[in-house]
């Protein structure tokens, strides 16, 4: 009984031991290990249809970058299925964030998206879990709005899109693709003999960043039956990079921040430049 309970102890300390080595760096196996997987997989099962509030932090820092935050909410409204968008007027204060949580759970959201454009002008997102506290940080470049898109398509917003994770392969890459997924409903396309209709979001990781495209794919049969089918693709954007910066846990009950790793700024602060869209 005795060595029963010293193995038990051990074991305890041996977790503890995990939860305090520090991570410093958003690569590290260990990245996500704080965070319970349970409900995200009834997501990504189709047992629970997420539900994402978007909102802005508080206010935008400089009446020069005033216009880009509802520029980046209008844009993630179309990139996540099932999104609503308030406003929050007032100054973003440490309860600020526990009143954001009360209010998406009212509406039973399963994630919180925080838009901000600092002071700098760099346009920065926070996606929050409100399944398991986890929260991501990434700056966004090089944006394209979906105006902006030549030729750009509307799928029918009854058909959640098919989403594609490409290179997401580490321990840590996985954990942040099953964040990304988490909302997004599982797509059920039916196969049926009408033409074929698909809406695909594609997230590719490469080097600490998410490039993100959503195209729709539609397919008519040929009016000869030795013909091929002619097939047509367009993209419906936007179009954007995410430079992945940052994890930390929240707290659901108070809104307070525990930090997991968020690397020196000079880890992460690129140079604006053209980063180049990997092929699809």
């Amino acid at each position: 009984m005795e060595e029963m309970m010293k193995t038990t102890k051990a074991g305890e300390e041996l977790v503890q031991a995990k939860m305090r080595r520090e991570i410093t760096k958003l690569d590290d196996e260990e990245l996500w290990a704080e965070f319970e997987p349970l409900e995200i997989d009834r997501i990504e099962s189709g047992e629970i249809k997420p539900k994402t509030l978007i909102t802005n932090c508080g206010w935008f820092h400089s009446p020069q970058f005033r216009e880009r935050g509802p520029l980046i909410v209008k844009e993630m409204l179309s990139v996540f299925p099932n999104s609503t968008y308030i406003k929050w007027k007032r100054r973003w204060i440490p309860n600020s964030l526990k009143d954001l949580i009360r209010i998406a759970k009212e509406r039973e959201c399963t994630s919180l998206v925080l838009v901000d454009t600092n002071h700098l002008g760099h346009d920065e997102i926070c996606i929050v879990s409100l399944l398991n506290g986890a929260a991501a940080y990434f700056r966004i470049f090089n944006l394209i709005p979906r105006e902006d898109i030549p030729d750009q398509a509307t799928p029918p917003t009854r058909l959640d899109p098919y989403v594609r994770m490409a290179r997401f392969a580490s321990q840590a890459g996985l954990g942040l693709s099953r964040l990304i997924q988490s909302l997004f409903p599982k797509a059920t396309h039916s196969r049926t003999n009408k033409p074929c209709q698909k809406n695909r979001a594609f997230f590719q990781y490469q080097d600490g960043f998410v490039f993100y495209r959503h195209h729709w794919l539609h397919s008519e049969k040929a009016a000869l039956s030795e013909e091929r089918p002619k097939h047509t693709r367009k993209e419906v954007g936007p179009r954007f990079q995410l430079l992945f910066k940052g994890v930390k846990k929240v707290s659901l009950d108070t809104g307070s921040l525990k930090l997991i790793c968020m690397p020196p700024a000079s880890h992460y602060d690129y140079p604006e430049r053209q980063l180049m869209m990997p092929p699809l």
